[in-house]
This record gives structure tokens, sequence and C-alpha cells, in this order.
């Protein structure tokens, strides 16, 4: 197996504890002000960390441009829909609906990116879905994580993966052009975190933040987002926006592991065993075709 998919899975882990760390974060914190945090400290990490000015500035005016609608599209529009629809439903079931953002891409990836994928990565994808199907139905009620009490949220979430789906795609056009991870990574999360201050300002929405949850804003900031977003970035550009999106996608499954763990929310054993070995299964099928 391709060292990138190793990355790919690290990625993943990461990427599914946003929703169990973000969680309680939202009972004392507007979701707005949430994501500008988060992005800002990405943004002014990275550029004590990678200061490059050259690369930081120099870009053409079209890729700039590419650049802004990924910062709207994935540091503002989905991060204020993820974060507010998660303050209105389970940690769990936000992390299996957030699989609708890899259906979003690999849509967009085939009739935008024009890539294709053979038959085996197909049944590979259905199986990775029918397992994290599988995990969050309730064959009794023949719910989806839609009762009535969570709708709003859950619709918020899905809204929120659309937009993360076209950061994706634009990413990979953007990418494409041997544009730099890290100077992708420090535009976006600065035009995000910038946009959404300017939404508190102006919404006069108040700034709360205890001294203690300090860490755990670090760790989603830079654990959560960062990391993983920089790892998945490595993925689009060396296999492609399917072929990564389907392997990020097993962060539906952590996310709920980390769920259970740490926010004590109920699933079910046998569901969680199932949908491990179908989604394996579709990871193998991805993954065994460049080894």
């Amino acid at each position: 197996m391709k060292k990138i998919y190793y990355y790919l899975f690290l990625s993943a882990i990461l990427y599914g504890s946003i929703s169990t760390v973000a969680k309680p974060f939202l009972n004392n914190i507007h979701p707005v002000l949430l994501s500008s945090m988060v992005y800002l400290v990405i943004g002014f990490t990275l550029l004590f960390i990678y200061i490059k000015p050259k690369q930081f500035f120099v870009t053409n005016k079209q890729t700039f441009g590419l650049i802004i609608l990924v910062g709207i599209f994935g540091g503002v529009c989905g991060p204020i829909l993820y974060f507010t629809g998660l303050s209105l439903t389970n940690a769990s079931i936000a992390s299996v609906l957030i699989n609708a953002e890899f259906i979003f891409t690999i849509v967009l990836a085939y009739f935008f990116l024009k890539e294709r994928i053979t038959r085996s990565a197909v049944i590979g994808i259905a199986s990775i879905m029918t397992g994290l199907f599988l995990l969050n139905v309730n064959i009794n009620k023949l719910t989806y994580g839609f009762e009535d009490q969570y709708l709003i949220g859950n619709i918020l979430i899905i809204l929120s993966t659309l937009f993360w789906a076209l950061d994706n795609t634009i990413t990979k056009v953007i990418l494409n052009r041997n544009t730099p991870i890290w100077t992708l990574l420090q535009l976006k999360s600065f035009i995000g975190g910038i946009i959404s201050l300017s939404i508190i300002i102006l919404l006069n929405i108040s700034f709360t933040f205890k001294i203690h949850d300090l860490p755990s804003l670090l760790f989603l900031s830079l654990g959560g987002f960062a990391s993983s977003l920089f790892l998945f970035m490595m993925g689009l550009k060396e296999v492609g926006a399917v072929k990564s999106v389907m392997i990020f996608s097993t962060s539906s499954l952590f996310g709920v592991v980390f769920a259970i763990i740490l926010l004590t929310e109920q699933v079910n054993t046998l569901k969680l065993v199932v949908s491990l070995i179908f989604v394996i299964v579709g990871i193998y099928l991805i993954t065994r075709e460049t080894n």
C-alpha cells in the first residue's frame, strides 16, 4: 500500500475527533466564534512555523481568486454551518452525516475534474457507504438519525458538507497549479478566520472563552483541522479526489468511537463491528489497485 494511504488514515482519525472535541465547546461558545478561533489559530500558527514570504504572497490573480473561494466555502460557510448543526444534534450522528461531503466530492470530481474510477473501486465505495449507513440506521424505527429534535441540526450539517465538497474540488484545481499546500492552508485559514471574525463584530456576538479550554481549542485547530487537512491535501495531490475522500470517509467511524469513549454516547456494539468490516473491505478494494 502506498505511504500516502497511511497519511490519509491518520488524517481520518484526526478529522474524526472534531465532533467530539467541538461538542462541549458549543455549550458556551457561539458557533461563529468557534469557527473564527479555529481558523485564526491555524493561520497564525502556520505563519510562525512556516514563514516564506515569497511563497505566501506570490500567486497569479486567477489562482488567488480560487483561494478566496476556498476560504469562503471551506473556512466560513462549511464550519459555521457544521458547528451550528453540531450544537443541535449528537456528535455520533454528526460523525456519520458528514459522509455527505464525500458523496458530494465524488460527484463533483467525476463531472468537473474528470476523475474516473474502476469497478473494484466502485464496489469499495459502496462497501464503505454501506458500513457507515448501517452504523447509524435504526432498524426498529426505520430512521437514519433524523429524529425530530435533531432534524434542523442534521440538515445544517449536510449543507456544510456541500460547501466542504466544493472546497475539496477547488482545492484539487489549485494544487494542480503547483500551489504549495502550506501556502494554501495559511491563506484559507486567514480568509476564513477574518471573515468569521467580521461576522462576529457585525452581529455583536459575545466573546466568551475560558482559559482552561485552550488545550482543547489547540487540539481542535491544529490536530482536528490543520493536520488532517494538510494530510488530506497531500492525498488529493497524489491520488486524486475520489480515492482520497473515500479513505478520509472512515473518519466517521473514528468519530463514533470517540463519541462513545469520551462523550459516553450510546451506539450498538454489533452494528459498530459489522460497520467496521464493511469499511475495511471497502478500503482494501479502493487501495489494492495501486499496491
